[in-house]
């Protein structure tokens, strides 16, 4: 009897870079094309690490404000912020880096902002200044403090 071979298994960081290698080459063509890439990701890796969709789903939000599509951004930055937890888990030593380098604060109270919400623009700003990401959060906090 011949011997079964075993799925190849690949790490957290692994599927990651992957992730990243072809969110880059399909991002040359525009926002939209990176789009296509990640809901193809979503439908065929449905057992995507939390940890990647966290990213997959940053990168959503980038691609969706560069779009002008504030609703589905606005959903892709929940989904992100859901999953920081499992970032954290499975890349505590990276975890302090991507999280400065997610841009989902950014698109999030940018999307909000663009949908009226004011308050969940906040509440982003109030997140990011907790997180440390940056005196710029203060800031844009502070020039939506009407919104209070």
């Amino acid at each position: 009897m011949a011997k079964r071979n075993e799925p190849v298994r690949k790490s957290v960081k692994d599927v990651l870079d992957d992730l990243l290698a072809g969110h880059r080459e399909a991002a040359f063509s525009g926002p939209e094309s990176a789009l296509k890439y990640l809901r193809r990701t979503f439908e065929a890796q449905g057992s995507l690490p939390n940890a990647v969709k966290a990213v997959a789903y940053d990168l959503s939000a980038d691609a969706q404000g560069q779009s002008g599509q504030w609703e589905a951004c606005a959903e892709s930055v929940a989904q992100v912020l859901g999953y920081l937890p499992e970032l954290e888990a499975a890349f505590p030593h990276e975890y302090r880096r991507m999280l400065e380098g997610l841009t989902c604060f950014e698109r999030g109270i940018q999307a909000h902002s663009e949908l009226g919400d004011f308050h969940a623009a906040l509440e982003l700003c109030e997140k990011a200044i907790a997180l440390g990401l940056g005196a710029h959060f203060t800031a844009k906090r502070d020039s939506l403090e009407w919104a209070r």
